[in-house]
Protein backbone atom coordinates (compact mmCIF):
# COMPACT_ATOMS: atom_id res chain seq x y z
CA UNK A 1 0.00 0.00 0.00
CA UNK A 2 1.37 3.43 -0.91
CA UNK A 3 0.33 6.80 0.54
CA UNK A 4 2.07 10.27 0.42
CA UNK A 5 2.08 12.22 3.09
CA UNK A 6 4.63 15.38 4.91
CA UNK A 7 7.90 14.69 6.36
CA UNK A 8 7.38 16.09 10.59
CA UNK A 9 10.46 15.32 12.14
CA UNK A 10 13.57 13.41 10.87
CA UNK A 11 15.89 11.88 13.69
CA UNK A 12 18.86 9.03 12.26
CA UNK A 13 17.42 7.03 9.48
CA UNK A 14 13.35 7.31 11.00
CA UNK A 15 11.40 9.88 10.04
CA UNK A 16 7.90 11.02 11.35
CA UNK A 17 5.28 11.09 8.45
CA UNK A 18 1.66 13.20 8.51
CA UNK A 19 -0.79 11.74 6.05
CA UNK A 20 -4.30 12.36 5.45
CA UNK A 21 -6.47 9.54 6.41
CA UNK A 22 -7.84 7.32 4.15
CA UNK A 23 -9.64 3.90 3.51
CA UNK A 24 -7.15 1.97 2.72
CA UNK A 25 -5.44 2.64 6.11
CA UNK A 26 -8.42 3.13 8.58
CA UNK A 27 -8.17 -0.07 10.47
CA UNK A 28 -4.06 -1.41 9.96
CA UNK A 29 -2.93 0.01 13.03
CA UNK A 30 0.25 0.98 11.97
CA UNK A 31 -0.32 4.78 12.45
CA UNK A 32 -1.64 6.71 14.99
CA UNK A 33 -4.26 9.60 14.94
CA UNK A 34 -3.10 13.39 15.25
CA UNK A 35 -5.02 16.46 15.76
CA UNK A 36 -8.69 15.82 14.80
CA UNK A 37 -8.29 12.49 13.56
CA UNK A 38 -8.11 13.58 10.32
CA UNK A 39 -4.77 13.26 9.71
CA UNK A 40 -2.27 10.11 10.63
CA UNK A 41 1.37 9.67 11.62
CA UNK A 42 3.14 7.40 11.09
CA UNK A 43 6.75 6.29 11.94
CA UNK A 44 9.13 4.82 8.47
CA UNK A 45 12.38 4.23 7.31
CA UNK A 46 13.85 7.40 5.71
CA UNK A 47 16.11 5.42 3.02
CA UNK A 48 16.01 8.60 0.89
CA UNK A 49 17.46 11.37 3.41
CA UNK A 50 13.81 13.20 3.05
CA UNK A 51 13.93 16.07 5.67
CA UNK A 52 11.09 18.04 7.68
CA UNK A 53 9.04 19.85 5.37
CA UNK A 54 9.43 17.11 2.08
CA UNK A 55 6.29 15.20 0.89
CA UNK A 56 7.10 11.90 0.54
CA UNK A 57 5.97 8.35 -0.63
CA UNK A 58 5.38 5.97 1.75
CA UNK A 59 4.95 2.50 1.18
CA UNK A 60 3.50 -0.16 3.97
CA UNK A 61 3.88 -4.34 2.82
CA UNK A 62 0.58 -5.34 1.76
CA UNK A 63 1.04 -8.48 3.75
CA UNK A 64 1.26 -6.69 6.56
CA UNK A 65 -2.03 -5.19 6.23
CA UNK A 66 -3.62 -8.39 5.15
CA UNK A 67 -2.32 -10.21 8.66
CA UNK A 68 -3.25 -6.64 10.41
CA UNK A 69 -7.29 -7.23 9.12
CA UNK A 70 -6.81 -11.16 9.83
CA UNK A 71 -6.08 -10.94 13.62
CA UNK A 72 -8.30 -8.13 14.40
CA UNK A 73 -11.48 -9.67 12.26
CA UNK A 74 -10.99 -13.31 11.88
CA UNK A 75 -9.50 -14.10 15.66
CA UNK A 76 -12.63 -13.37 17.24
CA UNK A 77 -15.05 -14.64 15.39
CA UNK A 78 -12.96 -18.14 15.07
CA UNK A 79 -12.56 -18.21 18.98
CA UNK A 80 -16.24 -17.44 19.36
CA UNK A 81 -17.03 -20.18 17.10
CA UNK A 82 -14.53 -22.68 19.09
CA UNK A 83 -16.02 -21.44 22.21
CA UNK A 84 -19.34 -21.90 21.36
CA UNK A 85 -18.99 -25.47 19.75
CA UNK A 86 -16.67 -26.20 23.30
CA UNK A 87 -19.95 -25.61 25.17
CA UNK A 88 -22.10 -28.10 23.02
CA UNK A 89 -19.40 -30.49 23.13
CA UNK A 90 -19.63 -30.20 27.00
CA UNK A 91 -23.23 -30.22 27.13
CA UNK A 92 -24.18 -33.30 24.67
CA UNK A 93 -25.89 -30.50 22.24
CA UNK A 94 -28.39 -29.87 24.87
CA UNK A 95 -30.72 -27.34 23.40
CA UNK A 96 -32.01 -26.39 27.16
CA UNK A 97 -28.49 -25.48 28.53
CA UNK A 98 -26.65 -21.35 28.05
CA UNK A 99 -23.47 -22.76 28.35
CA UNK A 100 -22.10 -22.90 24.56
CA UNK A 101 -23.71 -19.07 24.41
CA UNK A 102 -21.52 -18.51 27.78
CA UNK A 103 -18.15 -19.95 26.74
CA UNK A 104 -18.89 -18.09 23.08
CA UNK A 105 -18.78 -14.62 25.01
CA UNK A 106 -16.00 -15.41 27.15
CA UNK A 107 -13.70 -16.72 24.26
CA UNK A 108 -14.56 -13.51 21.91
CA UNK A 109 -13.61 -11.04 25.17
CA UNK A 110 -10.60 -13.73 25.41
CA UNK A 111 -9.81 -13.38 21.76
CA UNK A 112 -10.64 -9.22 22.00
CA UNK A 113 -7.91 -8.75 25.28
CA UNK A 114 -5.54 -10.99 23.12
CA UNK A 115 -5.74 -9.23 20.14
CA UNK A 116 -4.80 -5.88 22.02
CA UNK A 117 -2.05 -7.46 23.63
CA UNK A 118 -0.58 -8.92 20.70
CA UNK A 119 -0.98 -4.83 18.88
CA UNK A 120 0.95 -3.46 22.24
CA UNK A 121 3.78 -6.00 21.53
CA UNK A 122 4.03 -5.29 18.21
CA UNK A 123 3.93 -1.42 18.35
CA UNK A 124 6.90 -1.71 21.23
CA UNK A 125 8.90 -4.41 18.95
CA UNK A 126 7.94 -3.93 15.65
CA UNK A 127 7.63 0.60 15.07
CA UNK A 128 9.24 0.80 11.60
CA UNK A 129 6.90 -1.13 9.00
CA UNK A 130 6.80 1.70 6.38
CA UNK A 131 9.34 3.04 4.47
CA UNK A 132 10.06 6.07 2.69
CA UNK A 133 10.40 5.45 -0.93
CA UNK A 134 10.74 8.79 -2.35
CA UNK A 135 10.43 12.77 -2.40
CA UNK A 136 7.34 13.57 -4.43
CA UNK A 137 8.00 16.51 -6.59
CA UNK A 138 5.80 18.43 -8.81
CA UNK A 139 6.07 19.32 -11.95
CA UNK A 140 8.30 21.81 -12.11
CA UNK A 141 10.78 19.91 -9.99
CA UNK A 142 9.89 21.70 -6.73
CA UNK A 143 8.67 19.84 -3.93
CA UNK A 144 4.86 18.95 -3.58
CA UNK A 145 2.72 20.47 -1.32
CA UNK A 146 0.58 17.79 -0.97
CA UNK A 147 -0.23 17.86 2.91
CA UNK A 148 0.25 21.26 4.95
CA UNK A 149 3.43 20.75 7.14
CA UNK A 150 2.57 19.84 10.77
CA UNK A 151 4.10 20.97 13.58
CA UNK A 152 4.17 17.77 16.60
CA UNK A 153 3.77 19.61 20.46
CA UNK A 154 1.66 22.22 20.11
Amino acid sequence: MKETGCVVSVKDEAAIVAMPVSKECESCGACLMAGSGKELLLLATNQVGAVEGDSVEVEIAAGRVVAAAFIIYMIPILLTIVGFMIGSAIVGGSADSGLPIVLAVVFLVASFIGVWLYDMRLRRVERRQAVITRIVHDDSGEKSPLISKVKLGG
